[in-house]
């Protein structure tokens, strides 16, 4: 019954992501389905999280790198193209606009959505993939499923001609599976700098 049931969310998920990723292609002026045949055999995931309470949470104004206390996940962005977040209701989610980090409000009503590495090189920065990152609390445990839409292992992104409006790409083609495996290594593994989108930019 557990695997249906999961099995029905990532199907959701995915059909949510789907229409996201159609309507991001029209408004960079390409075709959607050239977008979506890179999700041909995608290599996406659907992970559940559990956040215990903690005995010493960093503050909602801690800086990026706290002073004190401990964050729930430290600051990244998605490296992806699309994250469709369920979450409990209860918020923690915070995103950095112009050096400051704001906490995004849990509504019961919606789903939280975010563009990842591999959207943000297809606009040619025109979409930003945000960073973000989540607050832990001393006084509840918090749940969360978020959904990552990912390309196949094969793609290659790189931006798209017509994101380019005349200006020159800000960034050289990118192997999904290689960065991928460069962020994943990163999470779990201390391989020095961590692989970003910030080492394939063009001068």
């Amino acid at each position: 019954a557990f695997r249906a049931t999961m099995e029905r969310c990532h199907a959701a998920f995915e059909d949510v992501a789907r229409r996201i990723v159609a309507a991001i292609a029209e408004n960079l002026g390409a075709a959607p389905a050239a977008l979506l045949a890179c999700f041909d055999g995608h290599s996406s995931y659907l992970r559940l999280n559990y956040y215990p309470v903690c005995d010493d949470p960093a503050p909602p104004d801690a800086p990026t790198m706290p002073e004190r206390g401990e964050l729930a996940v430290h600051h990244h962005t998605d490296a992806g193209a699309v994250t469709v977040l369920l979450h409990d209701g209860r918020p923690a989610l915070q995103v950095e606009h112009r050096g400051t980090w704001h906490t995004i409000e849990a509504r019961p009503d919606a789903l939280v959505v975010n563009v990842g590495d591999v959207v943000q090189v297809w606009s040619n920065d025109r979409y930003r993939a945000p960073l973000h990152r989540v607050l832990a609390s001393a006084a509840h445990e918090r749940l969360s499923a978020p959904f990552f839409y990912n390309p196949s292992y094969a793609t290659r992104f790189a931006p798209l001609p017509s994101a380019c409006a005349g200006a020159p790409p800000r960034y050289r083609p990118i192997h999904w599976e290689a960065y991928r495996a460069g962020r994943a290594a990163g999470d779990y593994a201390d391989v020095g700098e961590e692989i970003q989108i910030a080492h394939f930019r063009l001068a």
